[in-house]
């Protein structure tokens, strides 16, 4: 399930770019100035060939294979390269449509076209404000946890909540220590880190972690590995790294604070698969009496953490889907196909989970709808 989350959506996008390609070059083939000149035809011929291979090929190969002779900013750059030739090829397919209908049945031709400029624009459009907002509209979220029966000692506290990082040339240094910053300000007793610090091997992870070194919280930094510290080959390293640091890496291991009279009781696991058997012997890390909170990547796990007795699972993976579109309250987006958990604080049964929409992007460095976000999650009683 997991090969087929990542596998599926890549194969829709390459055959249907492809199959843009091909319709629009058969319209400029078509086009009086190709018709009149054998040069622009044999230049669109190679320019479709060139483009087929690379979207059908490389493209492919750039997403789902770390090739360890390049650099990997610069695999990033050309992944987000080819993404953004998507979105030029869906605006081009458009149009063609538009002006293929006015030429064959609409009786007003010119506004026809005039409408469809803009809807065939709107690709490129939401693709370059997207690439802004993922650079420049971090927020600060802030969440109440309501949660019953907890201890007055645990009342108002205050956690802070990094996710989703993915440092690298689309979110580095100077975006990092914005979030530190953000953080900072919250003030908090607890900071969780919930995974996916980079994205692939050959990314700067050092230069991360020091970056995080600058948190500060009075209890101390927790912490859980993403499904990208397994691609990027990163778990142990990140974990002794980490630690030099005074992060606390949970790998299926439980930590048991004391604030004033309360305890409290953080477990966390590395990245569950997704449909795999969740959380093996959750159990015996939870300790009856107080309250329990579950570090874990996947939100997919929150009913199999409710289960095993976790208060509240805090979560991201999913960067609110990223593209993301809010419609009477439901959030719509690619990453609902996979989980109901996809943005925000969900409840069932007095156990609660948030997912947070995290800091970075994958693929495409674009956020619509779903802007990287520093939570401030803040424990209350009912």
């Amino acid at each position: 399930m997991e090969t087929l989350r990542r596998w599926v959506p890549l194969i829709i996008v390459v055959c249907s770019c492809l199959y843009l390609q091909r319709l629009v070059a058969h319209r400029l083939l078509a086009s009086r100035p190709a018709r009149d000149n054998a040069a622009l035809r044999r230049f669109i011929a190679r320019a479709l060939t060139f483009a087929s291979v690379w979207v059908g090929i490389v493209l492919p190969i750039l997403a789902e294979i770390h090739i360890r002779w390049m650099p990997a900013n610069m695999a990033l750059f050309l992944l987000a390269a080819s993404l953004f030739w998507i979105c030029i090829v869906v605006s081009a397919g458009i149009w063609c449509w538009f002006s293929h209908h006015a030429e064959t049945f609409h009786p007003d031709r010119r506004r026809f076209l005039a409408l469809g400029a803009p809807v065939a624009a709107a690709p490129i459009a939401m693709a370059g404000f997207g690439t802004y907002l993922a650079r420049n509209g971090m927020v600060q979220q802030q969440v109440d946890l309501r949660l019953p029966h907890l201890a007055r000692d645990l009342n108002g506290l205050r956690i802070a909540q990094l996710t989703d990082i993915h440092f690298g040339p689309f979110f580095g240094r100077a975006a990092l220590q914005r979030a530190v910053d953000m953080a900072n300000e919250y003030r908090p007793h607890l900071i969780f880190l919930t995974g996916d610090l980079v994205t692939r091997r050959g990314d700067d992870l050092d230069s991360c972690l020091n970056v995080l070194r600058g948190l500060k919280s009075e209890a101390g930094i927790y912490c859980c590995h993403g499904n990208h510290e397994i691609y990027a080959d990163v778990l142990d390293y990140a974990t002794a790294q980490g630690t030099r640091f005074g992060f606390h890496f949970l790998r299926r291991q439980a930590a048991l604070l004391r604030f004033g009279d309360a305890r409290l009781n953080l477990a966390g696991y590395d990245y569950q698969r997704l449909h795999t058997p969740y959380l093996p012997g959750a159990e015996s890390l939870v300790v009856p009496g107080t309250t329990n909170i579950l570090l874990q990547h996947n939100p997919d796990t929150f009913p199999r953490a409710a289960q095993a007795g976790f208060d509240v699972t805090l979560c991201g993976h999913t960067h609110g889907g990223q593209i993301n579109f809010e419609i009477l309250h439901e959030n719509l987006n690619a990453a609902r196909i996979f989980t109901p958990f996809v943005r925000g604080l969900y409840e069932r049964d007095q156990k609660l989970v948030y997912v947070s929409s995290g800091l970075g992007t994958v693929a495409m460095p674009v956020r619509l709808g779903a802007p990287p976000e520093v939570t401030l999650l803040r424990l209350c009683d009912i």
